[in-house]
């Protein structure tokens, strides 16, 4: 029995503000902070980077049972575990902040990007991310609702101590695994 994906255009979006308008020749993706060699990858450069495939479920935290916001989609993009080892975050990095073109950000530890299959998608059920998805690279943070996926990435802070993202400075939880809640 096979997973059924659920088609993009039927696919749920959700964000806090306007989307944004990309200028994929001016984007670029930043891997800052607490690194020993920061980076600034353009889109070309991150599709050049081997890129891994995810089956994996986006759920709104807010998404009631039997609700529709969820939805199952294949996934394809550059494992984030693979910029950190290209950036060299220092001894005592423990954080991550990811920065999206709308203002939004959301924040992981660096041990659950590690150990799961975190990456920024730029592919979506086999074709490019739409924009309302996140174009040009999303947040895909397995076992996470759905305010831990930011949309439009183009900054990595790696971090020594925690900031919170959006969300989190408003309440919600910053490890909010799928199926219960804290």
């Amino acid at each position: 029995m096979g997973v059924s994906l659920t088609p993009i255009e039927s696919f749920f979006t959700i964000q806090k503000g306007e989307v944004p308008s990309v200028n994929i020749e001016g984007w670029c993706l930043k891997v800052d902070g607490y690194v020993e060699k920061p980076l600034s990858l353009s889109y070309d450069e991150l599709r050049a980077l081997p890129q891994t495939r995810l089956i994996e479920v986006l759920e709104c935290y807010d998404n009631v049972p039997g609700g529709s916001l969820i939805g199952v989609a294949e996934w394809e993009g550059v494992l984030v575990r693979r910029l950190l080892d290209m950036a060299k975050p220092k001894n005592g990095a423990s954080d991550l902040l990811f920065h999206s073109l709308d203002g939004y950000s959301t924040n992981h530890k660096i041990e659950y990007v590690r150990k799961m299959c975190v990456m920024l998608a730029l592919k979506m059920n086999g074709v490019t991310l739409p924009i309302e998805h996140g174009y040009p690279a999303r947040l895909v943070a397995p076992g996470m609702y759905g305010y831990k996926w930011a949309k439009w990435v183009c900054r990595i802070e790696v971090l020594k101590d925690g900031k919170l993202g959006y969300w989190e400075r408003r309440g919600y939880p910053s490890e909010p695994f799928r199926g219960f809640r804290e």
